[in-house]
């Protein structure tokens, strides 16, 4: 077992496409490909399916993933640990994004602003799925985390500063009747299945879903709810059902599925991303970050946008 097979590996868990994970590596997709094969056969595992629609980590796979990315999380803050020691920060902020692309671009970018303004200030960031980094932050194992804002909405004692602003939309199966048609409304999926994501115990009247259903005069006939974002998007990859996502989710890219943008103005078209952290949190370095937070905003016009009943 080597140190790039493992990598290879996590990329490819994390991607679940092998041409994705080779570009984040800097290297060729056959050369993950056989970094991967030869990974599983020396564990004597197989931890991927492959077909034609795509790739998905087997429960061995699942099992094995979760394992390695804690340890290789563990083991990367340990080296920051060690190699700053001698650097003598004054603190330091621990940070949780996302896994999908936009999020984590626009966090890098803003963390390294921050960065330049209180060099002093250590920022650890990781990127985690949603369920996680709820858990994390309501665990205090991060200081904030930077997640749509229907993920924390309705948890009690946060405080959260929007850092920008993620187009709602709906996505359908390539099998859906809807597949093919041009100008299509939400108000063509009035009597249709739809599948709803609800990370925590938020009333379905209060839901964005719901809400923006009924900007359109209808109310949405949920069939299945998902409290884990990765099964959520993965029904919807399958056709159990159709939903309302925001843009910046890798599912838009998916060529067996089709990300219709909602057009029509109304008050819930832009989903913001918040950057959130518990209200009593007490690293003394955060409220400057938040207060940094603001001012970029502000400087970039990006306001605080609520959903409202």
């Amino acid at each position: 077992m080597t140190d790039l097979q493992v990598r290879c590996f996590l990329e490819v868990a994390e991607h679940l496409n092998f041409t994705n994970a080779a570009k984040a590596l800097f290297i060729s997709q056959s050369n993950i490909s056989r970094q991967v094969s030869a990974f599983e056969e020396e564990l004597g595992l197989s931890l991927f399916t492959r077909n034609t629609k795509g790739v998905r980590l087997t429960h061995e796979g699942e099992i094995l993933a979760e394992t390695l990315t804690n340890l290789s999380q563990e083991w990367n803050q340990a080296l920051i640990r060690a190699r700053n020691s001698a650097k003598k920060f004054a603190g330091s902020i621990r940070i949780g994004c996302t896994l999908h692309a936009k999020t984590n671009s626009y966090l890098s970018r803003f963390l390294a602003e921050f960065h330049e303004q209180r060099p002093e200030i250590q920022i650890i960031k990781e990127r985690n799925t949603q369920k996680q980094l709820i858990e994390g932050l309501n665990g205090d194992y991060y200081d904030a985390i930077l997640i749509a804002d229907h993920d924390v909405r309705w948890l009690s004692g946060i405080t959260t500063q929007a850092l920008f602003y993620s187009r709602v939309g709906i996505a359908i199966h390539r099998n859906h009747p809807l597949f093919r048609k041009k100008d299509v409304s939400l108000s063509d999926f009035a009597d249709m299945a739809f599948i709803r994501y609800k990370p925590t115990e938020i009333p379905l009247k209060s839901d964005y879903l719901y809400l923006i259903c009924k900007n359109f005069g209808f109310e949405p006939h949920i069939v299945e709810e998902y409290e884990d974002f990765e099964d959520f998007l993965f029904a919807i990859e399958t056709g159990v059902g159709v939903s309302l996502i925001y843009e910046e989710t890798e599912i838009t890219s998916n060529l067996n599925l089709r990300f219709i943008p909602i057009e029509e103005e109304f008050p819930q078209k832009y989903l913001p991303m918040e950057l959130t952290k518990k209200s009593n949190n007490t690293n003394k370095f955060l409220d400057d970050f938040f207060k940094f937070a603001k001012l970029k905003a502000t400087m970039e016009g990006t306001t605080k946008l609520d959903i409202k009943e």
